[in-house]
């Protein structure tokens, strides 16, 4: 059984020979192939050596688009903050004033800064990975969209203080959205994951999440031709698991590194696939057996019921995470498989 076949079996709840395992791994291709990160983030070919170095160098069940919104700030006219150890982030907002963002050309997926090239990439990885390991696209969710324009403090303030201005710029947003989400998929990308930092119960208590960005949700992702993840950033999402079967389109959750998984399959119900929630801090942090330990408590938590992926919680493992300990995910899925009999 190959990557893509382990993967779609499992968002199908068939059965498959070992529990498949994802890792966020995209400065890290940069690492193994020995580029420079401000050329990784911007030259499609070298995005997909990464990528393929990561594939061939630890064999995890899919490789990705960047998991990194500074192509997206640049492109409505933010600056970057470029790093030689880490993704480059976004530096500085394109303005402060919802007022003006809204007024803002929505940036066009084919012409506009760096997002051709990740389209670019996407194409070359399809091309090279057709049903054998899953291409997955990486987008940021609708709800936090409006903070690449204005900047999270901005944006809280506007949603907290200006609600009818923020529902313009949730509307305005939500359509390069839609727009991007689908460019990436017509790329070739298999699935998107889309993170939803509105999501998470570190940014949004569950009533906010409920009135002012389930529904927007809804009328986004019904629009996207395609499988999406929704992924919580980092943050915990139990609070609004139970909100969340039923999305257009939604196949999984990843679920935070804070988050029972007991309690997340309980809510999230038998059908919908869980995706986690290895925490990115003890990557780098502890031994390879420490981390095997770690990922056999989730295995065994969360999968005898299926529909589970092993995973990082959250976006790109650290650099300074040995080898090793990436590969000791796979080793604890296949010990896993042996100690469930799975064929």
């Amino acid at each position: 059984m190959n990557a893509y076949q382990r993967v779609m079996n499992t968002l199908r709840g068939q059965p498959v020979d070992r529990v498949p395992v994802l890792a966020v791994l995209g400065a890290y291709g940069g690492k193994l192939t020995g580029v420079e990160l401000k050329t990784l983030y911007r030259d499609p070919a070298a995005w997909v050596a990464g990528q393929r170095a990561v594939q061939e160098a630890f064999g995890f069940d899919l490789v990705m688009t960047e998991f990194n919104y500074s192509a997206i700030a640049e492109a409505f006219g933010g600056q970057v903050a470029w790093f030689n150890d880490q993704a480059p982030n976004m530096k500085r907002p394109a303005t402060t004033s919802a007022e003006a963002a809204l007024g803002m050309t929505l940036p066009d997926p084919q012409r506009t800064g760096r997002l051709p090239a990740i389209l670019e990439s996407t194409r070359s990885l399809a091309a090279h990975y057709k049903e054998q390991v899953p291409v997955i696209g990486v987008v940021p969710g609708p709800g936090i969209l409006p903070s690449l324009l204005i900047g999270m403090e901005q944006w809280l303030e506007t949603l907290l203080f200006d609600q009818d201005t923020a529902q313009k710029l949730l509307e305005h947003t939500g359509r390069f959205f839609v727009t991007w989400a689908n460019a990436l998929l017509q790329a070739g990308a298999d699935c998107l994951v889309v993170t939803e930092g509105m999501a998470a119960a570190e940014i949004a208590p569950r009533s906010l999440f409920a009135e002012r960005f389930l529904p927007h949700l809804q009328a986004t992702f019904a629009q996207v031709q395609g499988p999406m993840v929704l992924h919580q950033t980092g943050g915990s999402i139990n609070h609004v698991l139970d909100l969340l079967p039923g999305l257009d389109g939604l196949v999984a959750v990843a679920v935070g590194s804070k988050d029972d998984l007991a309690q997340a399959r309980a809510l999230a119900g038998p059908e919908l696939t869980l995706i986690g929630n290895l925490d990115n801090l003890c990557f780098p942090a502890v031994s390879p057996e420490e981390l095997y330990a770690l990922a056999m408590d989730c295995l065994r938590t969360a999968a005898p019921s299926g529909h589970f992926i092993l995973s990082n919680a959250g976006a790109d493992i650290s650099l300074a995470t040995t080898p090793e300990n990436l590969q000791t995910l796979l080793t604890a899925s296949r010990d896993y498989a042996v100690e469930r009999g799975y064929p």
